[in-house]
């Protein structure tokens, strides 16, 4: 169910990456994404000028979608989706920080900056945070293979401890100026 009007070449990735990981799964899903993001210019003239961080797009059973243009230096905490989730970048960039659990809490295992045009794909195991090192929102499309806003999933503080239940409004309220690294 679509949440918010969008244009239909934006309708049309939503329904191709839906059916794509029904039929051949997340391989054929990065397939599809690396070609859309190659080529970004009707997703830009269909996609509505948001005036927040994230709009929920659509959502079903199976699928999760969002159209996230992360607010720059800024760190967002450690989370996990508890399922299959696809990044794709095609304006800007996006640093992800990935982790490793480590009992109940988490430990700092790497920083990758994917720049546009690039495809995140993330098992259903992933801990990762966000952040924009640039100076200007990045474009990107993100996909969550089932309904996120109904899933029981975890977050952490930016030192890697106290799991709790995510929440939206604790995930916004921990995240912190990038002078206040997570590898710090």
């Amino acid at each position: 169910m679509y949440k918010v009007e969008v244009g239909d070449e934006v309708k049309k990735v939503i329904e191709n990456v839906v059916s794509h990981y029904a039929e051949d799964g997340m391989a054929e899903v990065v397939e599809y994404l690396n070609e859309v993001v190659n080529n970004p210019d009707a997703i830009r003239r269909d996609m509505p000028n948001f005036d927040c961080d994230e709009v929920l797009l659509y959502v079903d059973d199976n699928v999760t979608a969002y159209y996230i243009a992360t607010t720059p230096q800024i760190n967002y905490p450690p989370h996990e989706h508890a399922m299959e989730a696809v990044a794709a970048v095609y304006g800007g960039a996006e640093t992800h920080d990935f982790f490793d659990r480590d009992g109940v809490n988490i430990k700092h295992r790497c920083q990758v900056s994917f720049a546009a045009p690039s495809v995140i794909d993330m098992n259903s195991d992933c801990v990762h945070s966000i952040c924009n090192l640039g100076d200007k929102p990045n474009e990107t499309l993100h996909f969550y293979f089932g309904d996120l806003e109904t899933q029981t999933r975890t977050m952490w503080d930016m030192q890697g401890q106290n799991p709790a239940q995510y929440d939206q409004d604790r995930y916004m309220s921990l995240a912190t100026p990038m002078t206040k690294n997570l590898n710090n």
